[in-house]
This record gives structure tokens, C-alpha cells and sequence, in this order.
């Protein structure tokens, strides 16, 4: 029989990009999510969250190139936005049977959907513009031209599922394929970003775990992990290399290192704390 101090230096918590990320906020947040398995309450900003990867992950079943003649980027966008809020209905109507009904009250729930739209149609208003560019830039005649145009619009993967040996795993929203090759990974993120042009120190180490898995699944590097900011419509490119995956090795054997228990996963006190589930059981008042 195993000794009790042999069992607690055991650690092989089921490890994902997002989870590595969580460490690196708050190893207390990470403690009670991933050890305890407490649940975090449901929030309609992570309701909207996730019917908006939903949402971009089916989108581009619905589009097809072949029957897009027209150039004018407007004229796309107004077929784009017709597909987005579609989708976009049809997902919202699960709300209280696939995806839990947080909202506070119907208008609350009406305001959110409101400015989930708002996302789409900037997101289909860019996504026109660029794809009537490329369409202009390509020569049509060249035996090339579906295939560069299809290289360029679709993703290479959509919600690509990743799984290693060794308990780390996670879903990768999108891929693209460079023309230059190789590829760069597309992380969505429906939060606000502090600053223009800028990547939060979590997301930016989330972004370095998709790399990680990426490496560790197929032997190469992806050049670039792309953070695409619905709400202002912008793209930050982080270009990676082998120290960001070295970094991640680290959070890794940091995170494994430690026995379950709550005394190796110390709380970081942030403002953030205010709005956590977990307060209660952090700041606790000493009878």
C-alpha cells in the first residue's frame, strides 16, 4: 500500500492551455477549478463566449466561394452578416437547454445578444473587405485562383482537438495556412483588451500552450499565435519560438512539481479577486 505522503507528491492534474493560463493568474483560482473540481458559476459573458466560438466555428460551412462573383466588398458583407446572425439566432435559442440561462432578467439577456451582433457585423464587415481585396489582387484566369482564394479565406483547422501523452489537451479555435508555410494558430477572445495593439500577459501565455501542443502534436513550430479581439475587430500577432515553448515546458514541470493540496497554490491577490467565484473561500472571515 502506497504511503500518504508518496500518493500527495503525485500530481497528474489534467493540464489545457487554458488551465496553464489560470496558474499563472492565481495558483489558489487554479487550486480550487482544477484539483477541487469546484465549478465556476455560470456568467453570460462566458454564455456569449461560448456560442460565439459556436458561431465562427460553423460559419464557414455556409459560404461557399463558388457562388461568389460579386467584388464588392459591401455586397459580401450584407450576405456574411445574413449567415452570422443566423447562426448566431439559432444558437441564442438554446440558451436554458444547451448553454446555461444566467441572465439576470430578459433585458439583460436582449442587451447582451445586441451587442453579440455588433461583433458579427464588424467581423463580417472585415472579413468582406479583406476576401474583396484578395479577389481583385488574384488573377482569374490563373489555374491557381480557386485554390489560392479558398487558401486564403477558409481556416486549415476549426476547433482542432489535441491531446498528449502526457494529460495536456486543449481545442484550438482556428488555423490558417501561410502562404510563406507553415501556420499560424487563431485564438478568438469575446473580453475586452486593456490597450490597442496589446496582448494580456494571460492570454498571451495561453496562446504559448496552443503553441506547445502544437509543437509537441506535429514536430514544427507554428510562426505566429494570432489574438482576434471581436469587440474592436483587431489582430495581434505574437511570432513564436523555441524559448516560448521552453517557457511552457516550465509552467509545467512547476505545476506538476507541487502535492494537490492547498498550501502549494498560494493566492495572488489582484483587484480581479473582487469579481471571483472563489473570494469566499480566500478571504474567509477567522471567527
Amino acid at each position: 500500500m502506497k504511503r500518504l505522503d508518496q500518493f500527495l507528491t503525485q500530481n497528474n492534474i489534467r493540464l489545457s492551455p487554458t488551465a496553464i493560463s489560470c496558474f499563472y493568474e492565481c495558483p489558489r483560482k487554479f487550486f480550487y477549478i482544477y484539483i477541487r473540481k469546484i465549478e465556476e458559476k455560470p456568467k453570460p459573458s462566458r454564455v456569449r463566449g461560448k456560442i460565439t466560438h459556436k458561431v465562427l466555428e460553423n460559419f464557414f460551412d455556409y459560404v461557399n466561394l463558388a457562388d461568389i462573383t460579386d467584388k464588392d466588398w459591401q455586397v459580401l458583407w450584407g450576405k456574411f452578416k445574413k449567415i452570422l446572425f443566423s447562426l448566431l439566432d439559432t444558437e441564442w435559442k438554446m440558451i436554458g437547454k444547451e448553454y446555461p440561462d444566467c441572465f439576470k432578467n430578459e433585458k439583460q439577456k436582449q442587451e447582451f445578444l445586441d451587442d453579440t451582433k455588433k461583433f458579427f457585423d464588424f467581423y463580417a464587415a472585415k472579413l468582406a473587405f479583406s476576401l474583396s481585396n484578395k479577389m481583385r489582387e488574384l488573377n482569374k484566369n490563373s489555374e491557381w485562383y480557386e485554390d489560392e482564394l479558398k487558401q486564403f479565406f477558409y481556416p486549415k483547422d476549426r476547433e482542432l482537438k489535441l491531446s498528449l501523452e502526457n494529460n495536456i489537451a486543449g481545442i484550438i479555435d482556428k488555423t490558417v495556412t501561410l502562404f510563406d508555410k507553415g501556420i499560424a494558430i487563431v485564438d478568438y477572445k469575446t473580453s475586452k483588451c486593456p490597450l490597442p495593439h496589446f496582448i494580456p500577459e494571460p492570454h498571451l501565455k495561453q496562446g504559448k500552450a496552443y503553441a506547445y501542443l502544437w509543437k509537441e502534436s506535429f514536430g514544427e513550430l507554428p510562426k505566429y499565435i494570432s489574438f482576434y479581439y471581436l469587440r474592436t475587430g483587431e489582430s495581434v500577432y505574437y511570432p513564436i519560438d523555441e524559448n516560448d515553448i521552453k517557457e511552457i515546458e516550465r509552467d509545467i514541470k512547476n505545476i506538476r512539481k507541487r502535492r494537490p493540496v492547498i498550501e502549494e497554490f498560494p493566492k495572488n491577490e489582484t483587484k480581479l479577486c473582487d469579481y471571483c467565484d472563489f473570494k469566499r473561500f480566500c478571504f474567509k472571515k477567522e471567527n
